[in-house]
């Protein structure tokens, strides 16, 4: 099964239609671009869902902080 592409635009629109909350549209695009909607949402969404819909008050900001916060751990964990 091939996955269709979707412009950053429709990928917000999909998060918004699950009832993520996005305070700030342009930021959200702009982080989706440069790291990917897959890396973002995709890797940590399961945090954030109680069986198939998202916990209520999940934002794509909290989203974004816990793969911001994964990472610096990747980061330091390998470091060392």
């Amino acid at each position: 099964m091939n996955k269709v592409y979707k412009s950053t635009d429709e990928l917000i629109e999909i998060l918004k239609s699950k009832s993520v909350s996005i305070s700030d549209e342009t930021n959200a695009k702009y982080y989706i671009n440069k790291y990917s909607y897959y890396s973002i949402v995709n890797s940590y969404k399961w945090i954030f869902k109680n069986g198939d819909n998202y916990k209520e008050n999940a934002t794509f900001e909290e989203i974004f902080a816990m793969y911001k916060f994964d990472k610096n751990l990747k980061i330091i964990m390998l470091k060392y």
